[in-house]
């Protein structure tokens, strides 16, 4: 209790502050003035009784900090006072004040907008109930290519029967379609089917009414549909009284029930969730790989880990491959949480930029740490007299600290105003899954991390200074008007830091080359076709239109797009390259041996018509392309790429030769180029690719490419126009340029390679400017020293040189740091790479070389002046 009322005490006299330290001062002067009464009393004079009064009362400041050390909080107290004498010098050195607010505030925003990315993708808790319950399963073939994960029917209601893992299980597959409210005009929209498990998975309630259930999931059930927030504000313009309001989606009609809260995007940007209605009835004995279109998320139950899901998945798997050989033989079932679903194609690239930004503030800390270090080498007077003044070190060190850190919150602050603004355009620009909406955002644990990072990094930077403070000589501090700070120790120290950043500088550069060099080999590979004028259409009707009229209407459109002024060349294709589109086939071929159950030949699938191969610009290296005639077949023809005849016909020719499904042979009448981004990214080599028939096929879904004269953005009005005319009923999809899909396709890449290599060009600079000053502080220290080398005989050239190799010894120094970092460090970019390793031995002496050169100029110009001094004028200054 005692201890309690003493700290209530102290904090009271704290705050009372000046009040406290008046009633201290009108105590002392009552005692003086009974002591002085008293001692007239006795017969002194009054000069010699007050004298005697003072003479017994002792020092009254020792008296006042005796009774602050006592009575008060001193620490406190020294701390208010340092942060006042710490502004005041901050306002006197206006211009070093922003130059070291401004170096932080780089370094803070370029650490705290990567962390913010980092932590909002790996580390934040995921917006639903017990995130790291929910798992993706995927369907992996268990040699070669697989189909994006993407599994069938059948084999999602397997693992919903025979598991013993999850509480539930969801099936999830993309439906674009077209939408039609009221009297309004068509209009595509980004759909997708869910059974009434999603929900479950997902432990979301909707914003507005209910969601789906299983009495809604039930087959030939009234068709019910859940809006997102985004396509519930982009269809319905946030009308509340949107629930219960019913639309044709496709053929069907279809009853809002309800509205998810904003930031649910579960499955992507889809603007709506309709019932799936399927059972494992629905796909008949169909389990074949061109069923594969389903997204399956689990969800654990309590206890059960992910290890132990798998290994029931595993079991799963081969109970699958023994029942069902031919279709199932060659699949395995694999898991991974939410969070590596979304993120894990993108979580080794967002930690190298992470360690990239980090390099980039440590870089920044160490120019201010030099710029402090020359600043301190001008207070030395200050700092001895204050000492001479009976201040202890510790009290000097600590007032040096409080300044750092007061810089260094100004600079955080600053950095973390600039993060804010980065992070907003961040939120809105990222490439993919980054760019949703809500998915990037700074919180209070950023904002508090960038701010504890500002006071670290203060205190860090700030202990560069305080050491050298101790140092000081105070004689000669006192006795000279400007005394080198700590003599050769202190440029010894300048020079350290110099090497250092000079290192990370060279570690920066060459993970930039890297990536810059990766985005160039990427973007000069031959892709197999011309993105160069070419439109993309998005049109596709609904799944359950009749072949006859899925035929009659895209044949329609075809001629109406072909007629269109401006037209070159038009043709259709069920996905275009650079798309992330997945349907596989397997395949027998007559040239190869027939195994019972396992098919010679997995190839990816696409479905043609119209003059596609001429519209992208595609070489038909062999053979014929597809006539009127092949695209009503009954058992059409096909086309094949390269990379199938390569793989699986590497000395023969394939025209003439037949692939053998259900029964039926299909010649194979041509051989086209590879085309980069049909069988997976961009950077992958080209697989397998298997050409159909559009229309012998049946593919309801579509895209038209279309090759101009004219400028693309100049025909999507009139092509919208001539599907309109069409059919009224059908809406017009995402309609852009090959080159803007392509440029999504190396976004991720692109924004790699822009950041690394402003993290570079930032540091190149800071590395200049430390540098620079280095040279020049030094040179400033030994201007008497110049005089008498110079009286002695040495030469302008000799003084340059002289200064030239104190500059470059310690960057040479870090350069050959720098160099083993990167061989260390930029392995973290292997998997970023393309067609260039992490040691390649060319970029890293480009690397050395650029950043030598400005080094050089940056050193040579104070070395110069340096060697331009008067020797008089030298040796007459102190």
């Amino acid at each position: 209790m005692k201890t309690l009322s003493r700290c209530l005490i102290r904090l009271r006299n704290f705050v009372a502050g000046r009040h406290g330290d008046q009633r201290l001062r009108e105590e002392l002067e009552d005692y003086l003035a009974r002591e002085a009464e008293a001692n007239i009393q006795a017969g002194m004079s009054e000069e010699e009784a007050r004298r005697q009064a003072r003479l017994k009362l002792g020092s009254a400041e020792g008296i006042r900090e005796q009774y602050h050390a006592e009575e008060g909080l001193p620490l406190l107290e020294y701390l208010a006072q340092d942060i006042r004498f710490s502004l005041r010098q901050m306002r006197r050195s206006l211009g070093f004040t922003l130059v070291v607010v401004l170096t932080m505030a780089l370094g803070i925003a370029a650490t705290t907008t990567m962390f913010t990315v980092v932590y909002s993708t790996l580390l934040r808790s995921l917006p639903y109930p017990q995130s790291e319950r929910i798992v993706a399963i995927h369907d992996t073939r268990i040699t070669g290519r697989s189909a994006g994960g993407l599994m069938t029917g059948p084999r999602f209601y397997d693992i919903a029967a025979r598991n013993r893992s999850f509480s539930s299980l969801a099936i999830l597959y993309f439906d674009e379609s077209t939408l039609i409210a009221g009297k309004k005009l068509p209009v595509y929209v980004k759909g997708a089917g869910a059974n009434a498990g999603f929900w479950d998975v997902f432990a979301t309630a909707p914003m507005l009414g209910r969601v789906f259930d299983a009495r809604d999931d039930a087959p030939h059930a009234p068709q019910t549909v859940v809006l997102s927030y985004p396509g519930w504000q982009r269809l319905f313009g946030g009308d509340p009284n949107v629930i219960g309001e019913q639309v044709k989606l496709g053929q069907q009609t279809a009853t809002i029930v309800g509205v998810m809260p904003r930031g649910f995007s579960a499955s992507g940007d889809v603007e709506l969730w309709h019932a799936a209605q399927s059972t494992p009835n629905s796909w008949g004995n169909d389990r074949g790989d061109d069923q594969r279109d389903a997204n399956v998320f689990g969800r654990l139950r309590l206890g059960v880990t992910l290890a132990q899901a798998q290994g029931d998945l595993d079991r799963i798997g081969e109970q699958l491959r023994r029942e069902y050989p031919s279709s199932d033989g060659a699949w395995r079932f694999t898991s991974e949480t939410l969070r590596e679903h979304w993120y894990g194609n993108v979580q080794s690239a967002l930690v190298a930029l992470l360690i990239a930004s980090a390099l980039l503030l440590m870089i920044a800390c160490i120019n201010v740490a030099n710029l402090l270090l020359s600043r301190a080498t001008t207070r030395q007077r200050e700092v001895a007299l204050r000492r001479a003044l009976g201040a202890s070190g510790r009290r000097v060190a600590f007032q040096f600290c409080v300044e750092s850190v007061l810089l260094a919150l100004a600079g955080g602050g600053t950095g973390i105003l600039l993060a804010f603004v980065l992070t907003r355009i961040a939120a809105t620009s990222l490439p993919g899954i980054l760019g949703q909406s809500g998915t990037i955002h700074m919180d209070g644990i950023v904002t508090g991390v960038a701010l504890l990072i500002s006071v670290a990094t203060g205190i860090v930077f700030g202990v560069v200074p305080v050491l050298e403070t101790r140092k000081v000589q105070l004689h000669s501090a006192l006795k000279q008007g400007d005394t080198r700070l700590g003599g050769a120790a202190g440029n010894w120290l300048r020079s350290v830091l110099v090497g250092v950043q000079v290192g990370l500088s060279l570690v920066l550069l060459v993970g930039a080359s890297l990536l810059a060099e990766s985005l160039w080999n990427l973007m000069k590979q031959p892709l197999g076709f011309e993105p160069e004028h070419l439109l993309t259409v998005r049109v596709l009707l609904p799944w359950d239109t009749t072949p006859e009229a899925v035929a009659n209407f895209y044949n329609d459109v075809q001629q109406r797009i072909e007629n269109l002024p401006g037209v070159e060349a038009a043709g259709q294709i069920s996905a275009p390259p650079v798309t992330d589109f997945h349907v596989r086939g397997s395949f027998n071929a007559d040239w190869l041996p027939q195994v019972a159950n396992q098919p010679a030949v997995s190839a990816e699938i696409r479905n043609i018509a119209g003059n596609l191969l001429v519209a992208i610009g595609t070489p038909l290296l062999a053979g014929r392309d597809f006539s009127a005639a092949d695209q009503i077949s009954t058992v059409p023809p096909f086309l094949v790429n390269e990379a199938l005849v390569r793989e699986y016909l590497p000395k023969g020719d394939p025209i003439g030769h037949h692939l053998l499904l259900d029964g039926q042979a299909h010649e194979i009448v041509g051989v086209v180029a590879d085309v980069r981004g049909v069988s997976g990214t961009i950077a992958a080599e080209p697989g397998p690719v298997v050409y159909w028939p559009a229309n012998a096929h049946g593919g309801w879904h579509r895209y038209f490419l279309v090759r101009t004269k004219v400028p693309p953005e100049q025909l999507a009005k009139s092509i919208r126009e001539q599907v309109y005319q069409s059919d009224p009923q059908q809406s017009v999809g995402e309609i852009g340029t090959m080159d803007q899909l392509l440029g999504d396709a190396v976004a991720q890449p692109r924004l790699n390679a822009a950041i690394v290599v402003s993290f570079a060009g930032i540091a190149l600079l800071l590395a200049c400017v430390g540098i620079y000053g280095v040279v020049s502080h030094f040179a400033a220290q030994r201007t008497q020293e110049i005089g008498v080398r110079m009286a002695l005989g040495a030469t302008r050239a000799d003084i340059t040189r002289f200064f030239v190799r104190r500059a470059m010894v310690p960057a040479a120094i870090g350069l050959a740091t720098g160099t083993m970092v990167s061989l260390v460090v930029n392995r973290l970019l292997r998997s970023q790479l393309y067609g260039v390793q992490p040691d390649d031995l060319r970029l890293y002496l480009a690397s050395l070389l650029v950043l030598l050169a400005p080094l050089l100029v940056a050193t040579l110009r104070p070395a110069i002046r340096a060697g331009k001094t008067e020797p008089m004028e030298a040796l007459r200054t102190e």
